[in-house]
């Protein structure tokens, strides 16, 4: 069996542009004009390097849907991953609404496994509807992330004159989403949100290029001065190239329905401590009907669960700390777990 090539570290080409261009469209922004710059820089532990960055987007503001891995993928031991993050708002009016247009960068860096490293870019656009209504728009993009040295799928005859081909397997993201938030009752608010986007692997992996849609409802609930409550839920459809034409020789569709259900609650301690908690739980079914693929009529459950403490050193800078842990299972494979800890701090200018 060949040995996989190992690329050094990911930084995609196109990642200066896209910061160049949304620091652009800050610029030129009119009107009456208010600048917010928030900094985080967060130091994790991870037990397992390969499914750090997918449970570490298991937010519904984020990508909680990025690829379930191969089992043969995960297991990559421990590693020490560096978690920095800016994101700059530019506070404006427009058509007489007060509005918001922001940036945020994120990069996840390695110290043992920098094939993983790789940042990933959103910008957001918010607006004023009324007293009660907001609505956003929101772009996200994540380039080549290594997801690891994986079996090239080859047609049924290769495989039975024993070829095997290993290689990187590599996806780029993007997704455009849109939402309402309304303010139904003074202490409860209504969020609708829905996306779409596309995921392309780079090309041993071309079959499991994946189009997909999401539509959720969440709610915010206000229990007063000290704590806050979000539950949501949404659906997402998933369609990949593998359930058409040639790529069905391959058996690889990884099409699917999925359901994911987030629960997280931020208390006030005491003064200036806050404890912040989340619980997930994630279904994807797999909706393959091609005979010999692994995952038909097959499906993973994945559960997951957040807790933290964030202490309010003073009005600029916030302290951070933290435990993050989930079970995966995929209903034909061994269950996959990662446990993440992180110290940090954040500081708003």
């Amino acid at each position: 069996m060949p040995e996989p090539r190992r690329s050094p570290a990911r930084i995609p080409a196109c990642l200066p542009a896209l910061l160049a261009g949304a620091a652009l469209l800050l610029a030129a922004a009119e009107g009456r004009a208010e600048w917010r710059i928030e900094f985080e820089s967060q130091f994790f532990y991870t037990d397992d390097a390969a499914l750090f960055s997918s449970t570490r987007r298991t937010v519904k503001d984020q990508d909680p849907t990025q690829p379930v891995l191969d089992f043969d993928l995960a297991d990559q031991g421990s590693d020490f991953v560096y978690e920095p993050a800016i994101q700059i708002e530019k506070t404006l009016s427009l058509l007489g609404q007060e509005a918001a247009l922001g940036v945020r960068t994120q990069g996840f860096v390695f110290a043992r496994n920098p094939e993983y490293n790789h940042p990933s870019v959103a910008v957001e656009a918010r607006s004023r509807l009324g007293e009660k209504a907001r609505i956003f728009a929101r772009y996200y993009f994540v380039s080549d992330l290594f997801l690891g040295d994986n079996e090239v799928r080859l047609p049924e005859e290769a495989e039975e004159e024993g070829i095997e081909l290993i290689d990187e397997e590599v996806l780029t993201t993007h997704f455009w989403a849109l939402g309402l938030r309304y303010w139904v009752h003074e202490r409860v608010r209504l969020s609708l949100a829905g996306r779409v986007g596309i995921r392309r692997y780079d090309e041993p992996f071309e079959q499991r290029d994946t189009d997909f849609f999401t539509g959720g409802v969440y709610f915010l609930f206000d229990l007063g001065e000290r704590a806050d409550l979000n539950v949501g839920f949404h659906y997402e459809r998933g369609l990949a190239d593998g359930r058409n034409g040639r790529q069905r020789e391959l058996r690889d569709d990884t099409s699917y329905h999925n359901y994911f259900v987030t629960t997280e609650l931020e208390v006030e301690l005491v003064p200036r401590l806050g404890l912040e908690m989340a619980l997930h739980y994630e279904r994807n079914d797999w909706t393959t009907n091609i005979s010999g693929d692994e995952r038909n009529g097959e499906f993973e459950n994945q559960f997951q669960g957040d807790i933290g403490l964030v202490y309010e050193l003073n009005e600029i800078v916030d302290l951070e700390i933290g435990f993050q842990g989930v079970w995966r299972k995929e209903s034909f494979e061994q269950s996959l777990r990662n446990l993440n800890a992180w110290l940090g701090f954040s500081a708003s200018f």
